[in-house]
């Protein structure tokens, strides 16, 4: 087998072992209160002008590919777009097809209870056990009950275990 092959058989394997953790985390946090799943982002740095991220929206649009957590964020000399979406594999091929250089990564998306101090115990909880949050991005749904919260951490695996004991407690 090849080189590439093993990368392929290896790509696979993450994401049965992904999908398989997602399974187990939505069954162990149906009865919580933090729900929350691991989820392959997307980001792509993009140019700093106009129309932009009207066409990669619509490149995505045209392939059935929809957005579930979109962060745009600026600098002087370019845009860098970080997405969750429908499918991160059909994704990321589209646009490597198209000429952009997509890095990808694991995050952690939490449906949070939208009430004062939720959030503060989870930033709390994972500071304590010296997890960096790299950077969150998130938005209140219209009924103002949930808020739905993208993070990368620092160390994924231990973000997990220290939301598990949250969810005990």
């Amino acid at each position: 087998m090849d080189s590439a092959a093993h990368i392929i058989v290896a790509e696979n394997r993450l994401f049965l072992c992904r999908e398989s953790l997602n399974l187990v985390t939505s069954i162990v946090t149906a009865t919580t209160s933090m729900n929350y799943t691991v989820q392959r982002q997307l980001s792509v740095a993009i140019e700093n002008q106009p129309g932009r991220l009207a066409a990669i929206t619509k490149l995505m649009a045209g392939h059935g590919i929809n957005i579930k957590d979109l962060s745009v964020v600026d600098n002087v000399e370019q845009g860098m777009i970080r997405l969750v979406t429908s499918d991160p594999p059909a994704c990321k091929a589209l646009l490597a097809r198209e000429g952009f250089y997509v890095v990808e990564a694991d995050v952690l998306v939490f449906i949070l209870k939208d009430t004062p101090g939720k959030l503060s115990l989870l930033c709390q909880a994972l500071a304590d056990a010296k997890i960096n949050i790299n950077y969150a991005y998130g938005s209140e749904d219209s009924s103002e009950e949930h808020v739905r919260i993208v993070m990368k951490v620092s160390s994924l695996e231990k973000a997990c275990q220290v939301i598990q004991t949250l969810q005990e407690s």
